[in-house]
């Protein structure tokens, strides 16, 4: 049985250090020089109140050091008020920056608020290139360069970036940035090292005018769940390659208590069951499970392994497995992610290695049911979804 044990703690911990030479092989590859060097690249952002963190999650980006020429369409709801005085507030105080602001009448019934945002208004921005950034997350200084000539590329119609979380203010803030900061990489990146990437990190991604208008927009892809795999979805449809890009994005969601945070994580790990996975190829449905979801179970399992064959062997090799993944993350913060986790939050990365695989099976036999913005939503099949219950400004 200890060899069974030893095999099978080997191919874990050889797992591992591939991924982690694929992550240190993108990051050693320069960013190709642009070809087409943008006239005007247009920051869309579909905005929501109730985040302390959105005013200066919108001055970060606005401030961020930038090369070429930018302006920024603000999506927000017609009843938010605390949303329109923050961002009325912010463009009194950049009147440099071209900024627009857009109240929206609320999504209808089975629309997706962000979806129905773009689909309304993409067609205001004047830019050459679009980006769309969620309210949550920020860009910094030199971000678009590290992103944009990926658009470039032969055949590539959109470039996406790695999120980043950086906000350590609550427990349970910093247990939901530790588990994005030590998942992201290992799972965005060799994922696109293996095959052309099949979805997107939503959180930020460009494209340019033209290929916007050729794939259709965003107009259609309101009633799904998941924006970000249905806009890749509809670009790859279309003949165009999706481009993962060393652009790192930062986001400061702010998760107030234990119930917040298990309400975000089950709606990470829900969605894609019936949003993802029922529109994918087996191919391509192999890939995204057993490069992204299943090796986050592997430590779990290294942990039960010392329960099912209590050795000496089986609690080394447990032991070991799990302080490679710990100091692996560690040095990935140090290294590619401007050390964004402090010392302090060092305690919760054996906690998440083995919460999250807990939530990643409860996510699976769990009703398809998440909230989002204060709104409850049903996920219908085939990744369509109702309100169950609406957010109230």
């Amino acid at each position: 049985m200890n060899v069974v044990v030893i095999i099978l703690g080997g191919l874990f911990i050889a797992e591992r250090l591939v991924r982690q030479g694929l992550v240190m092989r993108f990051f050693a590859r320069p960013v190709p020089a642009p070809t087409r060097v943008p006239a005007l690249i247009s920051i869309v952002q579909p905005v929501v109140s109730g985040d302390p963190f959105l005013p200066a999650m919108l001055a970060a980006t606005l401030t961020a050091r930038c090369r070429w020429p930018r302006e920024f369409l603000w999506l927000g709801d017609e009843g938010d008020a605390t949303c329109q005085a923050i961002c009325a507030d912010l463009m009194a105080r950049h009147p440099e920056q071209a900024i627009r602001y857009v109240a929206l009448p609320p999504a209808p019934q089975g629309y997706h608020p962000k979806t129905f945002k773009l689909a309304n208004c993409a067609n205001m921005a004047r830019g050459d290139v679009i980006c769309v950034l969620d309210d949550d997350t920020a860009l910094t200084d030199d971000a678009l360069e590290r992103c944009l000539p990926y658009l470039d590329q032969p055949g590539v119609g959109l470039a996406f970036g790695l999120p980043c979380a950086a906000n350590f203010s609550t427990i349970w803030s910093s247990l939901t940035a530790v588990l994005v900061n030590a998942n992201s990489l290992l799972a965005y990146i060799p994922a696109a090292a293996l095959a052309s990437p099949v979805t997107i990190n939503g959180a930020f991604y460009a494209m340019r005018r033209q290929t916007l208008a050729r794939v259709g927009g965003f107009v259609g892809l309101e009633r799904y769940l998941a924006d970000d795999f249905a806009i890749a979805r509809r670009v790859r449809e279309k003949g165009f390659l999706l481009a993962q890009t060393p652009l790192l994005h930062r986001s400061r969601r702010q998760v107030v208590d234990g119930k917040h945070y298990l309400r975000l994580v089950r709606r990470w790990f829900v969605t894609p069951r019936e949003a993802v996975l029922r529109h994918l190829a087996p191919r391509d449905a192999a890939l995204y499970l057993g490069v992204g979801v299943l090796p986050m179970l592997f430590p779990l399992v290294a942990i039960a392994l010392v329960f099912v064959v209590p050795t000496l062997v089986t609690v080394w090799l447990a032991v070991g497995y799990c302080a490679l993944c710990c100091a692996l993350v560690a040095f990935n913060n140090w290294r590619y992610l401007g050390r964004v986790m402090p010392w302090r939050a060092a305690w919760l990365l054996p906690v998440v290695l083995v919460v999250t695989p807990m939530q990643i099976l409860a996510a699976l036999v769990g009703p398809q049911r998440v909230r989002w913005h204060d709104n409850v939503m049903q996920i219908e099949r085939g990744g369509t979804f109702r309100y169950v219950q609406r957010r109230r400004d």
